[in-house]
């Protein structure tokens, strides 16, 4: 019997790393992980026992140990560090003027490895850039190029519902949004109310979709004529939310 958990680091990577079964670990807690021999600092966010012979060590992570206050001290110390080192990484960039947006800087918690996730409209030659911050920053420079919807998740920020945004809360997956359901839904279709803070559409025109959709059939549209305690009547629009309101009530 062997317990296999996935442990969130900091920029939302999931590692699945294995532990022996009498580990004294639980969900949310947080530990250190070794994967690809570089130990790393996260947070158990699921965990499960398993029967039957545990994975090598080349297919999963090892899930090392719960962390300890010295641990966590430092972690907190990496992460100071990793602010001071984006500056560097900041001014390289410019210097270089390459067309990236960096999203965040973080190290290893060995600080043997410096992880770079950027933004960029399209692929970017970052051989100089990973030349010269390895010579000035004497360790290993990983560059990781993302979309802006999954940077937009590991930065978070509030949307205009006045929540946290979707992507960073609870989604874990990224569904297609299409034009087409901002029309079913009968929304301006302007950046301003469609687009999120990622400059795509927002999320939640899919999450709402199928309940427009599905009272949009069961409605009649506009134009048509119905039969009214007051008598016969035009209908010169139609609200699907207020429908279901009425609905459930």
């Amino acid at each position: 019997m062997y317990r296999m958990a996935e442990i969130l680091l900091e920029d939302e990577a999931v590692l699945h790393a294995v532990s022996d079964a009498d580990l004294a670990i639980h969900q949310g807690d947080l530990c250190v992980v070794e994967s690809a021999r570089v130990p790393e600092f996260g947070r158990v966010i699921r965990i499960a026992e398993l029967q039957g012979e545990r994975p090598l060590s080349s297919v999963a992570a090892t899930l090392l140990r719960r962390a300890t206050l010295q641990d966590q001290s430092k972690a907190e110390e990496n992460a100071v560090m990793g602010r001071m080192s984006a500056k560097t990484v900041h001014h390289r960039i410019e210097e270089q003027k390459l067309p990236v947006h960096v999203v965040q800087v973080r190290y290893s918690f060995n600080r043997a490895v410096l992880h770079v996730t950027y933004t960029a409209e399209d692929r970017v030659d970052c051989t100089e850039l990973i030349r010269v911050l390895c010579s000035e920053l004497h360790t290993r420079i990983e560059m990781r190029q993302i979309g802006v919807r999954d940077a937009a998740r590991l930065v978070g920020g509030m949307g205009a519902c006045g929540r946290q945004l979707c992507c960073r809360s609870w989604m874990k997956h990224f569904d297609a949004v299409s034009v087409k359901m901002a029309k079913v839904q009968r929304l301006a279709l302007n950046p301003g109310t469609i687009g999120g803070v990622c400059s795509r559409l927002k999320c939640c025109l899919r999450h709402e979709f199928d309940c427009y959709r599905h009272r949009g059939e069961t409605l009649h549209g506009g134009g048509n004529r119905v039969n009214c305690p007051e008598g016969g009547e035009k209908i010169i629009d139609k609200d699907e939310l207020l429908a279901e309101e009425e609905e459930k009530s």
